[in-house]
C-alpha cells in the first residue's frame, strides 16, 4: 500500500514537470520543454511498477518530445520519439497510435516526402474513422493534415475538398464561433491565396479574425497570425502600405505575447524584409532579413528550412541591387551584388539550383553589356547547363539563355550562331507560352532582325510569314478548346444540378421518414398513455368496489 502511495506521488510529480513541459512548448520555447520532458522521461524511469498508468504518462511525454523536436526541425530525434511513443501505444489504445503516425507524416511533409506523409495521414485517419467514428473532432485534424499536403503539392482542388471535410465536422460538433474553425478557415485562405483568387482569401481570413477576436480577445497569437496571413495577400497583391501596417499589427501582438526571440516574431520580420525588398528599400530589407536571421539560428538551429529561406531572401536582395546597379550601368556593382547573392546560393543550394543558374544568367547580362563576350557566354553556358539538367529542354528560363547567348553572339557578326540560339529560344516560348505572349512575341523579333542583319530578305518574310500562319493556327486551336471547356462546365454544371435536386429528394425523403417516425412515436405514447389511464381506472374501480365490500 505505501509504494502505491509512492508511486502515486511520483506520478504526480512527473505529470507537474511534463506540464511545464508543455507550457513552455505552447510559447515556443522547445529547448526548456524539452528540459522538462527529458528531466520527466529520467524519472519515470526510477519507477520499477510496469502498469497503463506508466505506458501512458511515458507515453504522452515521448510524443509531446516529438512535437517540440519537430518545431526545431530536429526530424530524427521527432521520429525517433514518436516511434517510442508508438510502441508504448500498442499497449494502450490504438487510436493513440494515430497521433504518431501524424507526427510521422509532418516529418515527411517538412522534407517534401509528399508521398510518404499521405500514407502516414492515411493510416491514422483510419484508425481514427475506425476507433473514434466519423464524425470527430481528432478525424477532422487528419483531413486538415491531407489537404494539407494537397496544398504543399499545390493540389488547391484535392486540399479545399479536405479542409471542406474537416469544416463540415467542426460545424456539426463545435459553435459557430469556436477557434478550430477559424483555423479551417485560415487553412482554406491559404490556398485561395495561393491560387490567387485574392478576395476570397480575404474573405475567409476576416472569418477566421472575427471567430478569434471574439473568442480570444484583439491580443492574442492566433490573432497575430491573420494579421500576418492578410498582409501575406496586400502584399502579393502589390499593397505594399497595408500589407506592411498588417505586419507590424502582427509584429506588436507577437512581441508583447511571445516575447522578441520567437520563431513568429522571424517569420514577420522575414516578410517585412520581402515587402522591402519589393519596394526597393534594400538596406531596409537586409536588416529585417538579418534580424529574423538571428532569431531563427538561435531557437531553430542551422538546419531548419526557415535558415535557408532568410539566406535566400537575403541573395535575393542582393540580386535585386545588382539589378538596380546593372540599369544604373554601374556594372562593377552590379557583378558584386550578383556574385554575393551567388555566393548565399552556392552554400545554401548546391551547384545545380535555378537560381544557381539565374544568378549566372544575371552575370552574363552583365558582361555581355560590358562586351566582354567570352565571359558572357561561359556565364550563359553555366547557366543552360543547370537549367537543361534540372528544369528539362522546354522551359521558359531555358529559352532565355538561349536568347541570352543569341545577343552575344550577335554583338560578335556570328550570325549563323545568333540565328541557331534564337531559334531554340523561339520554339521553346512557342510551345509553351503560345503566339499570343510577349515573350514569344520578341524572341520572333530577334530571329528577324539577324535574318535582316544578314541580308537574308527572304528568310525574315518565311519566318514573319509562318509566324502568322501559327499565330492563326493557335487562335483557332485555342477558340475550340475554349469551346470544348465551355461545354464541360455547362455540362459539370448540369450534373452539379441533378445532385442538387437528387439532394434536395433525399433530405425530403427523410424529413418525410422523420415526420412519419415522429408520428408514429407519438401514437405509440398515446396508446401507452390510454392503456395507463385505463389501468389506473380499472384500479380505481377495484379499490372502490373493495371499500364497498367492506362497508357490507
Amino acid at each position: 500500500m505505501a509504494n502505491q502511495t509512492s508511486n502515486s506521488t511520483i506520478f504526480d510529480e512527473i505529470e507537474s514537470i511534463r506540464k511545464k513541459g508543455v507550457k513552455y512548448h505552447g510559447e515556443g520555447n522547445y529547448e526548456d520543454a524539452l528540459f522538462y520532458f527529458q528531466k520527466a522521461v529520467t524519472q519515470i524511469k526510477s519507477i520499477a511498477e510496469s502498469s497503463d498508468s506508466r505506458r501512458q504518462l511515458e507515453y504522452s511525454i515521448y510524443l509531446a518530445m516529438a512535437q517540440s523536436y519537430l518545431q526545431k526541425y530536429q526530424l530524427i530525434e521527432a521520429n525517433e520519439y514518436s516511434g517510442k511513443a508508438e510502441k508504448l501505444a500498442e499497449k494502450l489504445e490504438e487510436v493513440k497510435i494515430s497521433y504518431c503516425f501524424d507526427i510521422q507524416g509532418d516529418c515527411k511533409r517538412l522534407q517534401s516526402d509528399f508521398m510518404g506523409a499521405l500514407s502516414d495521414y492515411n493510416k491514422s485517419l483510419q484508425i481514427k474513422l475506425k476507433s473514434l467514428g466519423s464524425e470527430h473532432l481528432d478525424v477532422s485534424e487528419s483531413y486538415q493534415n491531407v489537404g494539407l499536403v494537397y496544398h504543399n503539392q499545390g493540389k488547391h482542388d484535392e486540399a479545399l475538398k479536405e479542409y471542406n471535410k474537416a469544416l463540415r465536422i467542426k460545424l456539426k460538433i463545435l459553435k459557430n464561433n469556436h477557434p478550430s474553425i477559424a483555423d479551417t478557415y485560415n487553412n482554406i485562405a491559404n490556398v485561395y491565396n495561393r491560387q490567387g483568387k485574392y478576395d476570397d482569401a480575404l474573405s475567409m481570413y476576416n472569418k477566421s479574425l472575427k471567430i478569434n477576436l471574439t473568442q480570444l480577445g484583439d491580443n492574442h497569437p492566433s490573432i497575430a497570425d491573420t494579421y500576418n496571413n492578410i498582409a501575406n495577400v496586400y502584399a502579393n497583391q502589390g499593397k505594399y502600405d497595408d500589407a506592411l501596417s498588417m505586419y507590424n499589427k502582427s509584429l506588436k501582438i507577437n512581441l508583447t505575447q511571445l516575447g522578441d526571440n520567437h520563431p513568429s516574431i522571424a517569420d514577420t520580420y522575414n516578410n517585412i524584409g520581402r515587402v522591402y525588398n519589393h519596394q526597393g528599400k534594400y538596406d531596409d530589407a537586409l536588416s529585417m532579413y538579418n534580424k529574423s536571421l538571428k532569431i531563427n539560428l538561435t531557437q531553430l538551429g542551422d538546419n531548419h528550412p526557415s535558415i535557408a529561406t532568410t539566406y535566400n531572401n537575403i541573395a535575393s536582395v542582393y540580386a535585386n541591387q545588382g539589378n538596380v546597379y546593372h540599369r544604373q550601368g554601374k556594372y562593377d556593382d552590379a557583378l558584386s551584388m550578383y556574385n554575393k547573392s551567388l555566393k548565399i546560393n552556392l552554400t545554401q543550394l548546391g551547384d545545380n539550383h535555378p537560381s544557381i543558374a539565374i544568378t549566372y544568367s544575371n552575370i552574363g547580362r552583365v558582361y555581355s553589356d560590358q562586351s566582354k563576350h567570352k565571359e558572357a557566354i561561359s556565364m550563359y553556358k553555366q547557366s543552360l547547363k543547370i537549367q537543361l539538367s534540372v528544369l528539362g529542354r522546354n522551359h521558359p528560363d531555358v529559352a532565355k539563355s538561349y536568347s541570352g547567348l543569341g545577343n552575344v553572339y550577335l554583338a560578335e557578326g556570328k550570325y549563323e550562331e545568333a540565328i541557331s540560339m534564337y531559334e531554340q529560344s523561339y520554339n521553346i516560348l512557342l510551345s509553351v507560352l503560345g503566339h499570343n505572349h510577349p515573350d514569344v512575341t520578341k524572341s520572333y523579333n530577334n530571329l528577324r532582325n539577324v535574318y535582316q542583319a544578314e541580308g537574308k530578305r527572304e528568310e525574315a518574310i518565311s519566318t514573319n510569314e509562318k509566324s502568322l500562319k501559327e499565330k492563326q493556327e493557335e487562335q483557332e486551336k485555342q477558340e475550340k478548346q475554349e469551346e470544348k471547356q465551355e461545354e464541360q462546365e455547362k455540362q459539370e454544371e448540369q450534373e452539379e444540378l441533378e445532385e442538387q435536386k437528387e439532394q434536395e429528394k433525399r433530405e425530403k425523403h427523410e424529413k418525410q421518414e422523420e415526420q412519419g417516425e415522429k408520428r408514429h412515436q407519438e401514437e405509440l405514447e398515446e396508446k401507452e398513455k390510454q392503456k395507463e389511464q385505463e389501468k389506473q381506472e380499472k384500479q380505481e374501480k377495484h379499490e372502490k368496489q373493495e371499500e364497498e365490500d367492506e362497508l357490507a
